[in-house]
């Protein structure tokens, strides 16, 4: 697992629901680093993108006990134990191990 966070002297990673920095040579390898890939976030963080949808070419995981309405490559998990367990269910190409 790895994971790409910008943070603030508070550890803080957003402010008004929005990134701390928009650095688009960061933006760019935050696309490319993750496309074909698992994102895990909370709801605050899907809220944040353009219109609220998931990101396109990605599995998107949402640890919420909010209820969405169902959207392509994007799953709700109501608690860590769902959300571990769907990453078990996850594999990745290439490796013999789940995720």
């Amino acid at each position: 697992m790895k994971a790409i966070v910008a943070v603030d002297r508070n550890w803080g990673i957003g402010r008004n629901n929005n990134l701390l920095f928009r650095i688009p040579a960061d933006m760019k390898f935050f696309r490319e680093t993750t496309a074909g890939k698992v994102v895990v976030m909370g709801l605050n963080t899907l809220r944040s993108f353009p219109g609220g949808k998931p990101l396109p070419n990605r599995v998107n995981l949402v640890l919420s006990d909010v209820q969405l309405p169902e959207e392509e490559n994007l799953t709700v998990c109501r608690s860590l134990e769902e959300l571990r367990s769907a990453l078990s269910r996850l594999e990745y190409p290439g490796t013999r191990s789940k995720v």
